[in-house]
């Protein structure tokens, strides 16, 4: 009897990306439209992914210290961005957090193990339950063109982030304040587009897919 695959939850693994991306920067102009400031509007729209967050930390009930680090780069960036009452470090605090993540995602390839592999394994369980997300990350122990596949692939993304930090703190203090978050929403779906879709199609080539 043929064993059926399970279905991949897209669901839970796109849903985070839309709420996080989406939802800040339609509060952001609907909040500008009405009159409030750069600042306030800034806040307003930050609190989604961090409650997001905060939700799958608690839904969870284990520790993802990615997830602790986000949440704390964002109340670190805010206190700052308040305290010098900087509308544009506001705004540009997106792009230190992306710089973060980058060399944190460099980092582990200095440490033994690359963080894709981390993030793999909760794609996997989130399309496939947690049975799929052991059986792809016990891969890492027996195959060499594994390991080699998912440090080149961390590689790609954490210098693909640094770059994107380097132009969200450009952009941050080049254009006019209501531009900012506008465009740099815009250049992170094309960079984002453009680093995903090497994943996928190397992932596909290799046959490292989660």
């Amino acid at each position: 009897m043929t064993e059926t695959k399970p279905k991949a939850r897209w669901g839970a693994v796109l849903a985070p990306v839309l709420i996080d991306l989406v939802a800040p920067l339609l509060i952001f102009y609907v909040l500008r439209q009405s009159g409030v400031g750069v600042l306030g509007a800034t806040l307003a729209g930050s609190v989604i992914p961090v409650l997001r967050t905060a939700y799958a930390l608690v839904r969870d009930r284990k520790v993802d210290w990615m997830a602790v680090f986000m949440i704390s780069a964002l109340a670190v960036g805010t206190i700052a961005s308040l305290a010098l009452h900087s509308p544009r470090m506001l705004l540009a605090k997106d792009g230190v957090i992306t710089a973060l993540c980058g060399l944190w995602m460099l980092g582990t390839l200095l440490a033994g193990k690359p963080l894709l592999l981390s993030i793999g394994r909760g794609i996997a369980e989130a399309k496939r339950g947690k049975g799929g997300g052991e059986v792809w990350a016990s891969r890492w122990e027996t195959e060499p063109r594994f390991r080699h596949g998912l440090r080149l692939i961390t590689a790609v993304w954490g210098v693909g982030l640094v770059f994107d930090a380097v132009v969200r703190v450009v952009i941050a203090y080049a254009l006019p304040l209501d531009a900012v978050p506008g465009v740099t929403t815009a250049q992170w779906i094309v960079l984002f587009v453009l680093l995903y879709g090497f994943m996928m199609l190397y992932s596909r080539k290799n046959d490292l897919l989660a």
